[in-house]
């Protein structure tokens, strides 16, 4: 945008050829145009003042018809250097023949490699030799200072990845010094940091045939790069001495037919990171104070990039590496994927195996030695795994105790299990941590796609399925993904991994459904329900996916999480009013011994009284284990927890067990308050129901309440306590606290 407020930058102006020609006019010097053979296309009228032609009789004729015949070789020496190069070499005499027959001595600029349309490639300024030294110094101050400029936006807001094109184009701006036939950058590489290695090369088309540089010196192949590698500036030029003390460096010289060679170190912090080595195969034009001068700031300019470059390399190396285990991290992993997957495509690869590494109860580790030794032992099994990679194989880490592995031009999947396996051997050894001798095995998903096409997500996906399935026979073992799995089974299998991985990601989340005074309509507490919010099936219910849990062992872990989450989010909520939170206990977490103390420590941490947590368990739970159910329930009342019975009716158990059972309430399942008030059987159960809570002295709640009938009826019926649609719908934490908001 220009100075003016919504009005768009002009377009750059596009002279034509009489316009540029016009203006070479108005110039007071004498400006010659003409293509690179010298075939003049313009001369403007101040050639009639300097020589005295006609301008538009020198048009056609080419300008060696009017050099001298001693500087026409110089001449077209000049041009022939600049070939292939744009710029603007310094002032240079020539001798010229005047339209009177005498001789003048003229200076001349030349601009080269631009595009003057008809006018041709070269312009050039010619004026008298007199009185010309201090414009031309000023000139050549301000080309050397254009260069530098050029030098430093070579760098400028350069991407990491386009680096090499940015030195590509500084070292084409060295290369506008006239006398220079090649230029070639070095940066101090090695293990040592004892040798220069090649970054780029430019080469004059006109130079002759030279001979290959190598990629790699030390700083004691040649006396040059020795003293240079000191921070020492050299200037060699001809006559050549093979014996000398620059031997080495005479006999390359001549070797490439150089007449001089200059050698400029390239310094950061004090310290030589680089140089740039000068060539020239031009006798006459020798390097002088202003080129080294050039050529010192150029090689400060590139070791800056150079240093500002590594940092960049440092920071995205550091970016894609895992910090414990040195290990390539997932965004290293799924850029290395994304390749083997090209190079699939493209016929490069034969196919690849996808691995995913689980190691077995890592999480004793943590848990016995604590975190520290955790993360040692994990660097140690990257350690071992690394070592026992081939170079065709890529090991990083996905988080936690989970490694990837990806095999790359494997033809089929038992080639991949074979060198998966041979990978895993590198772990029998046993492991020394913090004191301890470790055995480490691990469960391991494997994956091999023969088609590049293949989603990689995809792949990932399938090897964390097929690892869960190693895990569930025990673990130590590879599990191969087969693509002819029943699909039912493969759906359920992939919803297995799903749910772990939500489990570990903590991705769940709980929603709740009041419980009402049906007389009053006051708020009286809440139930939690579990949601998953999936990312292709979208918000799924308790129903679709806890039976999977219970199947598959995670119904303890998903249990721990709901609990926690809810007595948090209800103390932060319920503050000191009257309120009771029911969260469902499964049965496989009756089972265990320390349910009590884990209770205990959910209520501390959470920061919920005891008496507004009830737990919520099934008839069938507890008609499965009556004795010990008796027990655990005395420890949980002994808490000051309320229990509840869920879904009664549905159970059969019995009035001897109940009276036994230190139980707070009953929960009336819903298919019988469905069948109000029509139904005289539903009726008498819930009824019945009522009774006997008022003699247990337990309170009583009705679930599924959807019509006003069926809360009419259950009124009737003393059952004061519902929960249903009809007075609200499970909701996620913020509207529930909305809700409570209005009930306060």
């Amino acid at each position: 945008m220009s100075d003016r407020d919504g009005v768009e930058e002009e377009a750059p102006i596009e002279l034509s050829c009489p316009a540029l020609a016009a203006l070479f006019n108005y110039v007071d010097e004498a400006v010659v145009c003409c293509f690179e053979d010298g075939m003049i296309t313009f001369a403007s009228s101040g050639v009639r003042t300097l020589l005295g032609y006609d301008p538009d009789a020198m048009a056609g004729h080419n300008i060696f018809e009017f050099v001298d015949p001693s500087f026409r070789e110089r001449l077209s020496e000049g041009l022939a250097r600049w070939r292939d190069r744009s710029g603007s070499p310094r002032v240079r005499p020539v001798l010229l023949k005047a339209a009177d027959g005498r001789t003048e001595m003229i200076h001349y600029d030349i601009t080269i490699g631009v595009d003057l349309g008809r006018l041709g490639s070269l312009a050039l300024t010619l004026r008298p030799l007199d009185g010309s030294d201090r414009l031309s110094r000023r000139q050549y101050e301000l080309l050397n200072e254009d260069r530098l400029v050029k030098l430093a936006s070579a760098f400028i807001d350069v991407p990491m990845e386009d680096f090499e094109k940015g030195l590509h184009n500084a070292v084409a701006v060295i290369a506008s010094l006239e006398w220079v036939t090649r230029v070639s950058v070095w940066q101090v590489v090695g293990a040592g940091r004892d040798r220069m290695g090649l970054r780029a090369e430019w080469l004059a088309s006109s130079a002759e045939p030279q001979v290959p540089l190598v990629t790699r010196m030390r700083f004691t192949d040649s006396r040059l790069v020795e003293l240079v590698s000191r921070g020492e500036e050299v200037h060699l030029s001809e006559p050549w001495d093979v014996e000398g003390e620059f031997g080495v460096d005479a006999s390359a010289a001549l070797a490439n037919g150089n007449a001089s060679v200059m050698g400029v170190p390239m310094v950061s912090a004090g310290e030589v990171t680089g140089m740039i080595l000068l060539e020239s195969t031009v006798g006459h034009l020798a390097f002088g104070a202003a080129h080294a001068s050039t050529v010192r700031a150029a090689a400060a300019i590139i070791a800056g990039a150079f240093v500002r470059h590594e940092a960049e390399l440092q920071l995205s190396e550091q970016a894609r590496t895992d910090r414990v285990t040195g290990l390539g991290n997932r965004w290293a992993f799924d850029e290395a994927l994304h390749e083997a997957l090209e190079d699939l495509r493209g016929g490069l690869s034969r196919g690849i195996g996808l691995a995913l590494i689980d190691l077995d109860r890592f999480k004793l580790v943590n848990d016995a030695l604590g975190h520290s030794a955790g993360d040692v032992l994990l660097a140690a099994v990257a350690a071992r795994l690394l070592g026992a990679a081939d170079d065709e194989t890529l090991v990083a880490r996905l988080g936690g105790d989970e490694l990837l592995v990806l095999i790359t031009d494997s033809p089929t999947a038992e080639e991949s299990h074979t060198r998966l396996e041979r990978l895993l051997g590198s772990l029998e050894l046993p492991f020394h941590v913090a004191g301890e001798t470790l055995s480490v095995s691990a469960s391991v998903g494997l994956v091999h796609a023969s088609d590049g096409s293949t989603d990689p997500e995809d792949l990932l996906r399938r090897a964390d399925v097929a690892m869960y399935r190693a895990k569930a026979v025990g673990g130590d073992s590879i599990d191969l993904d087969l693509a002819e799995r029943d699909p039912d089974e493969w759906s359920q299998l992939q919803l297995e991994a799903e749910l772990r991985r939500a489990l570990v990601d903590d991705d769940l989340q709980v929603h709740y459904q009041g419980e009402w005074d049906l007389v009053t309509g006051e708020l009286l507490g809440a139930e939690a329900l579990v949601r998953w919010d999936h990312p292709a099936k979208g918000l799924m219910t308790a129903a679709e996916f806890v039976p999977l849990a219970e199947e598959r062992g995670l119904i303890n872990l998903l249990g721990r999480r709901v609990l926690a989450r809810a007595c948090h989010d209800m103390a932060a909520s319920i503050g000191l009013q009257p309120f009771v939170l029911r969260v469902n206990l499964a049965a496989a977490q009756l089972r265990q011994a320390d349910l009590a103390d884990q209770i205990a420590d959910v209520l501390e941490d959470g920061g919920l009284e005891p008496g507004a947590l009830c737990l919520e368990l099934t008839e069938s739970t507890l008609l499965a284990d009556p004795l010990g159910s008796e027990r655990i329930f005395a420890s949980l009342r002994d808490l000051g927890v309320g229990l509840a019975i869920d879904d009664f009716g549905t159970g059969y158990s019995s009035l001897g067990q109940l009276r036994h059972m230190p139980i707070t309430a009953l929960k009336i399942d819903r298919s019988f308050v469905a069948g109000l008030p029509g139904s005289e059987v539903d009726r008498a159960i819930v009824r019945t129901t009522v009774q006997l809570a008022e003699a247990l002295d337990v309170t009583v709640t009705a679930e599924g309440v959807e019509t006003d009938a069926e809360r009419d009826a259950l009124i009737d019926l003393g059952c004061r306590r519902g929960q249903g649609y009809l007075l609200s719908y499970p909701e996620p934490l913020e509207a529930f606290r909305e809700r409570l908001g209005r009930r306060s």
